[in-house]
Protein backbone atom coordinates (compact mmCIF):
# COMPACT_ATOMS: atom_id res chain seq x y z
CA UNK A 1 0.00 0.00 0.00
CA UNK A 2 0.99 3.51 -0.76
CA UNK A 3 2.31 5.21 2.13
CA UNK A 4 0.55 8.71 2.96
CA UNK A 5 1.96 11.23 5.35
CA UNK A 6 0.08 12.21 8.39
CA UNK A 7 -0.67 16.01 7.66
CA UNK A 8 -1.17 18.46 10.50
CA UNK A 9 -4.63 19.39 11.84
CA UNK A 10 -6.51 22.13 10.20
CA UNK A 11 -8.49 24.34 12.52
CA UNK A 12 -10.91 26.03 10.17
CA UNK A 13 -13.59 28.26 11.02
CA UNK A 14 -16.63 28.30 9.27
CA UNK A 15 -19.87 30.37 9.60
CA UNK A 16 -22.77 28.02 10.89
CA UNK A 17 -24.64 28.87 7.49
CA UNK A 18 -22.23 26.96 5.98
CA UNK A 19 -20.74 24.08 7.87
CA UNK A 20 -23.05 21.79 6.93
CA UNK A 21 -22.41 21.91 2.90
CA UNK A 22 -18.95 21.78 4.05
CA UNK A 23 -18.75 18.57 5.97
CA UNK A 24 -21.36 17.12 2.85
CA UNK A 25 -18.66 18.39 0.93
CA UNK A 26 -15.75 16.13 2.59
CA UNK A 27 -17.92 13.03 3.28
CA UNK A 28 -19.07 13.36 -0.80
CA UNK A 29 -15.15 13.69 -1.89
CA UNK A 30 -13.75 11.45 0.69
CA UNK A 31 -11.40 14.42 1.79
CA UNK A 32 -9.19 11.44 4.52
CA UNK A 33 -5.87 13.08 4.15
CA UNK A 34 -5.94 15.46 6.26
CA UNK A 35 -8.68 16.43 8.95
CA UNK A 36 -10.38 19.20 9.14
CA UNK A 37 -11.87 20.59 12.65
CA UNK A 38 -15.21 22.67 11.64
CA UNK A 39 -16.13 24.76 14.07
CA UNK A 40 -19.24 26.39 13.31
CA UNK A 41 -19.24 30.60 14.32
CA UNK A 42 -21.39 32.83 14.61
CA UNK A 43 -20.55 36.53 15.64
CA UNK A 44 -20.85 37.33 18.93
CA UNK A 45 -22.49 40.79 17.71
CA UNK A 46 -24.92 39.49 15.15
CA UNK A 47 -26.50 36.84 17.70
CA UNK A 48 -26.89 39.41 20.10
CA UNK A 49 -28.37 42.10 18.25
CA UNK A 50 -31.78 41.07 16.76
CA UNK A 51 -32.97 43.43 13.93
CA UNK A 52 -34.26 46.68 14.79
CA UNK A 53 -36.84 47.12 12.46
CA UNK A 54 -38.62 44.98 9.69
CA UNK A 55 -40.66 45.38 6.56
CA UNK A 56 -44.47 44.42 7.32
CA UNK A 57 -45.70 45.97 3.84
CA UNK A 58 -44.26 46.38 0.06
CA UNK A 59 -47.44 48.25 -1.45
CA UNK A 60 -48.48 48.80 -4.81
CA UNK A 61 -51.03 51.67 -5.36
CA UNK A 62 -53.20 52.24 -8.24
CA UNK A 63 -54.80 49.10 -8.92
CA UNK A 64 -57.80 49.20 -11.73
CA UNK A 65 -59.66 47.42 -13.86
CA UNK A 66 -56.40 47.34 -16.32
CA UNK A 67 -55.74 43.83 -14.53
CA UNK A 68 -57.73 40.94 -13.64
CA UNK A 69 -57.99 41.42 -9.96
CA UNK A 70 -57.48 37.34 -9.79
CA UNK A 71 -54.24 37.72 -10.93
CA UNK A 72 -53.60 40.11 -7.83
CA UNK A 73 -55.43 37.36 -5.07
CA UNK A 74 -52.91 35.10 -6.22
CA UNK A 75 -50.04 37.17 -5.87
CA UNK A 76 -51.29 37.92 -2.65
CA UNK A 77 -51.98 34.50 -1.42
CA UNK A 78 -48.34 33.70 -1.87
CA UNK A 79 -47.07 36.85 -1.05
CA UNK A 80 -47.90 37.92 2.58
CA UNK A 81 -45.79 41.27 2.75
CA UNK A 82 -47.56 42.19 -0.73
CA UNK A 83 -50.46 45.07 0.23
CA UNK A 84 -52.72 46.45 -2.67
CA UNK A 85 -53.26 49.83 -2.60
CA UNK A 86 -56.81 51.19 -3.89
CA UNK A 87 -57.67 54.68 -4.83
CA UNK A 88 -60.50 55.86 -4.36
CA UNK A 89 -61.75 59.04 -6.08
CA UNK A 90 -65.72 59.52 -6.95
CA UNK A 91 -65.06 61.84 -9.62
CA UNK A 92 -62.35 59.53 -11.46
CA UNK A 93 -63.85 56.02 -10.40
CA UNK A 94 -63.63 53.69 -13.73
CA UNK A 95 -60.12 55.87 -14.98
CA UNK A 96 -56.41 54.64 -14.93
CA UNK A 97 -55.48 54.52 -11.64
CA UNK A 98 -58.94 54.52 -10.09
CA UNK A 99 -61.12 51.01 -10.44
CA UNK A 100 -64.77 50.89 -10.67
CA UNK A 101 -66.89 49.94 -7.83
CA UNK A 102 -67.25 46.64 -9.79
CA UNK A 103 -63.98 45.77 -10.08
CA UNK A 104 -63.45 46.34 -6.45
CA UNK A 105 -66.31 43.85 -6.03
CA UNK A 106 -65.32 41.20 -7.65
CA UNK A 107 -61.83 41.47 -6.02
CA UNK A 108 -63.62 40.91 -3.12
CA UNK A 109 -65.75 37.89 -4.29
CA UNK A 110 -62.16 36.43 -5.33
CA UNK A 111 -60.56 36.94 -1.93
CA UNK A 112 -64.21 35.30 0.13
CA UNK A 113 -64.71 32.54 -2.40
CA UNK A 114 -60.55 31.31 -1.87
CA UNK A 115 -60.79 32.16 2.14
CA UNK A 116 -58.10 34.60 1.63
CA UNK A 117 -59.57 37.71 2.71
CA UNK A 118 -57.74 38.20 5.54
CA UNK A 119 -54.76 37.00 4.36
CA UNK A 120 -54.48 39.67 1.21
CA UNK A 121 -53.56 42.61 2.19
CA UNK A 122 -56.03 45.38 0.86
CA UNK A 123 -55.34 49.28 1.99
CA UNK A 124 -58.09 51.73 0.51
CA UNK A 125 -56.09 55.59 -0.43
CA UNK A 126 -58.69 58.01 0.08
CA UNK A 127 -58.90 60.74 -1.68
CA UNK A 128 -61.56 63.86 -2.89
CA UNK A 129 -65.03 64.03 -1.84
CA UNK A 130 -64.26 60.77 0.73
CA UNK A 131 -61.71 62.86 2.17
CA UNK A 132 -63.58 65.74 2.45
CA UNK A 133 -66.30 63.94 3.96
CA UNK A 134 -64.30 62.54 6.76
CA UNK A 135 -62.63 65.91 7.37
CA UNK A 136 -65.78 67.30 7.79
CA UNK A 137 -67.99 64.71 9.64
CA UNK A 138 -67.50 66.33 12.73
CA UNK A 139 -69.98 69.82 11.48
CA UNK A 140 -72.28 68.18 8.67
CA UNK A 141 -74.10 65.11 9.60
CA UNK A 142 -74.29 64.67 5.73
CA UNK A 143 -70.60 63.80 5.42
CA UNK A 144 -70.98 61.72 8.43
CA UNK A 145 -73.13 59.31 7.01
CA UNK A 146 -71.57 59.86 4.11
CA UNK A 147 -67.71 58.84 5.10
CA UNK A 148 -69.06 55.95 8.00
CA UNK A 149 -71.22 54.37 5.28
CA UNK A 150 -68.03 53.97 2.96
CA UNK A 151 -65.91 53.11 4.95
CA UNK A 152 -68.15 50.16 6.53
CA UNK A 153 -68.33 49.14 3.21
CA UNK A 154 -64.14 49.35 2.76
CA UNK A 155 -64.27 46.63 5.35
CA UNK A 156 -66.82 44.66 4.35
CA UNK A 157 -64.83 44.09 0.68
CA UNK A 158 -61.46 43.15 2.89
CA UNK A 159 -59.94 46.29 3.46
CA UNK A 160 -57.86 46.94 6.74
CA UNK A 161 -55.82 49.90 6.21
CA UNK A 162 -57.02 53.71 5.02
CA UNK A 163 -54.54 56.25 3.53
CA UNK A 164 -56.16 59.79 3.86
CA UNK A 165 -54.56 61.76 1.17
CA UNK A 166 -55.59 65.23 1.96
CA UNK A 167 -53.88 67.14 -1.22
CA UNK A 168 -54.90 69.20 -3.42
CA UNK A 169 -53.56 67.46 -6.74
CA UNK A 170 -56.15 64.73 -4.87
CA UNK A 171 -59.10 66.59 -5.70
CA UNK A 172 -59.49 67.44 -1.69
CA UNK A 173 -60.10 70.95 -0.37
CA UNK A 174 -57.10 71.80 1.97
CA UNK A 175 -57.59 75.16 2.72
CA UNK A 176 -58.98 74.07 6.11
CA UNK A 177 -56.55 71.57 6.70
CA UNK A 178 -55.81 73.23 10.27
CA UNK A 179 -58.81 74.37 11.63
CA UNK A 180 -59.69 73.17 14.90
CA UNK A 181 -62.98 71.09 12.89
CA UNK A 182 -60.97 68.91 10.81
CA UNK A 183 -58.84 67.42 13.66
CA UNK A 184 -62.38 66.76 15.59
CA UNK A 185 -63.37 65.31 12.20
CA UNK A 186 -60.49 63.11 11.79
CA UNK A 187 -60.33 61.94 15.76
CA UNK A 188 -64.00 61.44 15.42
CA UNK A 189 -64.00 58.82 12.27
CA UNK A 190 -60.77 56.98 13.54
CA UNK A 191 -62.54 56.38 16.83
CA UNK A 192 -65.73 55.39 15.02
CA UNK A 193 -64.04 52.57 13.25
CA UNK A 194 -61.31 51.01 14.86
CA UNK A 195 -60.64 48.01 13.20
CA UNK A 196 -59.53 50.14 10.40
CA UNK A 197 -55.96 51.37 10.71
CA UNK A 198 -55.64 55.08 9.34
CA UNK A 199 -52.69 56.63 7.45
CA UNK A 200 -51.86 59.81 7.02
CA UNK A 201 -50.09 61.56 4.44
CA UNK A 202 -46.91 63.41 6.17
CA UNK A 203 -45.75 65.90 3.73
CA UNK A 204 -45.66 70.08 3.19
CA UNK A 205 -48.81 70.39 2.17
CA UNK A 206 -50.52 68.26 4.94
CA UNK A 207 -48.05 70.06 7.59
CA UNK A 208 -51.64 71.40 9.23
CA UNK A 209 -52.99 68.26 10.06
CA UNK A 210 -50.28 65.85 11.02
CA UNK A 211 -48.65 68.59 13.24
CA UNK A 212 -52.30 69.11 15.10
CA UNK A 213 -51.56 65.20 15.62
CA UNK A 214 -48.32 65.76 17.32
CA UNK A 215 -49.77 68.98 19.61
CA UNK A 216 -52.45 66.21 20.51
CA UNK A 217 -49.36 64.33 21.93
CA UNK A 218 -51.13 61.22 22.53
CA UNK A 219 -52.06 59.00 19.45
CA UNK A 220 -55.31 56.70 18.44
CA UNK A 221 -54.17 52.98 18.67
CA UNK A 222 -55.38 52.73 15.22
CA UNK A 223 -53.22 55.47 13.26
CA UNK A 224 -50.12 55.34 11.14
CA UNK A 225 -48.02 58.13 9.29
CA UNK A 226 -46.44 58.09 5.85
CA UNK A 227 -43.99 59.71 4.96
CA UNK A 228 -44.96 61.26 0.97
CA UNK A 229 -43.57 64.39 -0.79
CA UNK A 230 -44.58 62.65 -3.81
CA UNK A 231 -48.23 62.50 -3.28
CA UNK A 232 -48.28 59.73 -6.24
CA UNK A 233 -46.47 61.87 -8.22
CA UNK A 234 -43.41 59.51 -8.53
CA UNK A 235 -40.97 62.24 -7.55
CA UNK A 236 -38.08 60.65 -5.56
CA UNK A 237 -36.96 61.77 -2.18
CA UNK A 238 -33.88 63.65 -1.90
CA UNK A 239 -31.62 63.96 1.17
CA UNK A 240 -32.52 61.36 2.95
CA UNK A 241 -36.02 59.73 4.70
CA UNK A 242 -36.73 61.37 7.85
CA UNK A 243 -35.95 59.98 11.14
CA UNK A 244 -38.41 62.16 13.65
CA UNK A 245 -39.29 59.64 16.37
CA UNK A 246 -42.46 61.67 16.82
CA UNK A 247 -44.06 59.65 14.08
CA UNK A 248 -43.01 56.80 15.31
CA UNK A 249 -44.96 57.29 18.79
CA UNK A 250 -48.02 55.57 17.93
CA UNK A 251 -49.08 51.99 19.36
CA UNK A 252 -47.73 50.26 16.69
CA UNK A 253 -44.38 52.00 16.61
CA UNK A 254 -44.78 51.13 12.58
CA UNK A 255 -44.06 53.91 9.67
CA UNK A 256 -44.52 54.11 5.76
CA UNK A 257 -42.08 55.48 2.98
CA UNK A 258 -42.87 56.52 -0.43
CA UNK A 259 -42.05 58.54 -2.71
CA UNK A 260 -40.25 57.32 -6.59
CA UNK A 261 -40.36 53.53 -5.56
CA UNK A 262 -39.86 51.62 -8.91
CA UNK A 263 -38.43 48.14 -9.76
CA UNK A 264 -35.03 49.53 -10.54
CA UNK A 265 -34.44 51.57 -6.68
CA UNK A 266 -37.04 49.17 -4.93
CA UNK A 267 -34.12 47.21 -2.82
CA UNK A 268 -31.75 50.74 -2.01
CA UNK A 269 -35.21 52.57 -0.87
CA UNK A 270 -36.06 49.34 1.40
CA UNK A 271 -32.69 49.77 3.29
CA UNK A 272 -32.71 53.08 3.33
CA UNK A 273 -36.18 53.20 4.62
CA UNK A 274 -35.13 50.41 7.57
CA UNK A 275 -32.40 52.10 8.41
CA UNK A 276 -34.64 55.47 9.01
CA UNK A 277 -37.39 53.23 10.97
CA UNK A 278 -34.43 51.80 13.07
CA UNK A 279 -32.96 55.02 13.92
CA UNK A 280 -36.34 56.56 14.58
CA UNK A 281 -36.41 53.67 17.34
CA UNK A 282 -39.13 52.06 15.62
CA UNK A 283 -40.40 48.46 15.07
CA UNK A 284 -41.75 47.93 11.48
CA UNK A 285 -41.95 49.96 8.06
CA UNK A 286 -43.51 49.75 4.73
CA UNK A 287 -42.82 51.20 1.66
CA UNK A 288 -45.51 52.00 -1.24
CA UNK A 289 -45.31 52.99 -4.80
CA UNK A 290 -47.66 54.73 -7.63
CA UNK A 291 -45.65 55.65 -10.62
CA UNK A 292 -43.26 53.51 -10.63
CA UNK A 293 -45.19 50.40 -11.37
CA UNK A 294 -47.24 51.78 -14.19
CA UNK A 295 -46.61 51.37 -17.96
CA UNK A 296 -47.95 53.52 -20.76
CA UNK A 297 -48.90 51.23 -23.54
CA UNK A 298 -49.41 52.26 -27.77
CA UNK A 299 -51.80 50.45 -29.35
CA UNK A 300 -51.48 50.34 -33.28
CA UNK A 301 -54.33 52.61 -33.84
CA UNK A 302 -51.95 55.06 -32.01
CA UNK A 303 -54.12 54.96 -29.00
CA UNK A 304 -52.21 54.68 -25.62
CA UNK A 305 -53.11 52.94 -22.56
CA UNK A 306 -52.02 53.49 -18.86
CA UNK A 307 -51.89 50.16 -17.01
CA UNK A 308 -51.45 48.97 -14.01
CA UNK A 309 -47.82 47.16 -14.38
CA UNK A 310 -48.09 43.70 -12.55
CA UNK A 311 -44.41 42.41 -14.44
CA UNK A 312 -43.14 45.66 -12.82
CA UNK A 313 -44.95 44.21 -9.24
CA UNK A 314 -43.10 40.95 -9.84
CA UNK A 315 -39.83 42.42 -10.52
CA UNK A 316 -40.22 44.22 -6.84
CA UNK A 317 -41.36 41.50 -5.63
CA UNK A 318 -38.69 39.26 -6.86
CA UNK A 319 -35.88 41.66 -5.98
CA UNK A 320 -37.30 42.42 -2.30
CA UNK A 321 -36.82 38.45 -2.17
CA UNK A 322 -33.87 38.44 -2.97
CA UNK A 323 -32.35 41.27 -0.74
CA UNK A 324 -34.03 38.87 2.34
CA UNK A 325 -36.93 41.34 3.10
CA UNK A 326 -39.18 39.18 2.06
CA UNK A 327 -39.88 35.17 1.10
CA UNK A 328 -40.58 33.03 -2.04
CA UNK A 329 -43.07 30.74 -1.48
Amino acid sequence: PTYIPSLPTLHIHIPLSHSVHILLFLLATRTYRSTAILTAISPPSIMAQPPAAKLEALGFCGADDSVNPRLLALIGQNYPLVEWGILFRPDKEGSPRYASKDWVSRLSQILKSNQSQDRVRLAAHLCGSHVNDLLSSSVSPSSEAAIDEFLVQLYEWGFRRVQVNATAVNGVYTEKLGEGTTMQSFLRTISAHPKLEFIVQKNDETEPLWSAFLKNGEFPENIAFLHDESKGTGKEVTGGWPTDPRFIATPRKAVGFAGGIKPANVESVAESALQACAASSGNNFWIDMESGVRTTLLHPDGVKEDIFDLAKCYNCIDIMCEAGFMKHP
